[in-house]
């Protein structure tokens, strides 16, 4: 595999109320079409040959409007699932993330994290070229913070590094955040041109499931 592209579920009603959805089945509103819609032409010109969802229906929602473009079906994976609040926050106005709330939560994060790097090992084991994964907030946090904080025990190496021209965003609200890192002009274009000088000129079939 050549790039993961990670892919945060569309805006619910959930969302829009600051309600905790857990597992319910919240679809996808208008505008959380529209955006995964808007990343799924983002995609659109990228070799893709596996598309994995947690099992959520807003995930999968997602998943198949993304999925769409290359002629694919989302693989369902469990370990994609939303963080296991405990029932009695299921559903519940005021939203609990992992990291700040953990008694919520009825897995810690190590276990969440675990689950999410098992379920990226298996993508990485599927897809021969780049793969799409959808799933949630804390889940993909987990994931990016594994990453971010080299957990690969590989010394020597930059996780984060700006290319030049780029614009990289610090939100400085109650703690800082990153909000955008190394954007810059034709960004897409140029991952598309690495793969292809990495694997060579594209075969006449591809690989769909």
């Amino acid at each position: 595999m050549e790039n993961l592209f990670v892919v945060r579920h569309g805006e619910t009603k959930a969302n829009e109320n600051d309600i905790d959805a857990g597992s319910l089945d919240f679809p996808l509103t208008k505008r959380g079409k529209k955006e995964a819609a808007f990343i799924a032409k983002s995609l659109a010109p990228f070799d893709i040959d596996l598309v994995c969802s947690s099992p959520v229906r807003r995930a999968v929602q997602t998943a198949r409007i993304l999925a769409k473009p290359h002629g694919l079906n989302p693989k369902l994976l469990d370990d994609l699932d939303e963080a296991k609040l405990k029932p009695n926050f299921v559903g519940k106005s005021g939203r609990h993330h992992i990291l700040e709330s953990p008694e919520a939560f009825q897995e810690t994060y190590q276990e969440l994290q675990g689950r999410v790097l098992r379920a990226v090992n298996r993508i990485r084991a599927e897809s021969k070229t780049n793969a799409i994964m959808v799933s949630h907030g804390d889940v993909i946090v987990a994931l990016l913070q594994h990453v971010v904080e080299r957990r690969e025990e590989r010394p020597g190496y930059y996780v984060l590094h700006p290319n030049p021209g780029s614009l990289s965003i610090i939100q400085f609200t109650d703690r800082p955040r990153l909000v955008l890192f190394d954007y810059r002009r034709k960004l897409l274009g140029s991952l598309q041109k690495s793969t292809r000088k990495e694997k060579g000129p594209p075969s006449k079939t591809s690989h769909k499931r």
